[in-house]
């Protein structure tokens, strides 16, 4: 990292700074569609041990996501974010 902070004042400033950088990433629709698979695949797993038979379309809603924005991605239909 490197930073040299002395002051309250200086990591306020630094803190600011980064969410301010960030703010693209946190605010995009990958993320947050990441963040319902990963949801879909607890929920699923939750289902599965009660005995659900939901959690087969929530499954598949999770592994038909993470398959699809793969193989756009790999069609260069969508770009890689963030790198």
């Amino acid at each position: 990292m490197g930073h040299d902070i002395k002051t309250f004042r200086e990591a306020a400033a630094l803190m600011l700074r980064v969410w301010r950088e960030s703010r693209a990433f946190f605010l995009s629709i990958e993320l947050w569609l990441m963040v319902l698979v990963a949801g879909a695949t607890v929920g699923g797993a939750w289902l599965a041990v009660m005995g659900s038979g939901w959690s087969l379309p929530v499954f598949g809603f999770a592994i038909g996501y993470v398959a699809t924005r793969t193989a756009l991605h790999m069609k260069r239909i969508l770009a890689w974010p963030f790198i």
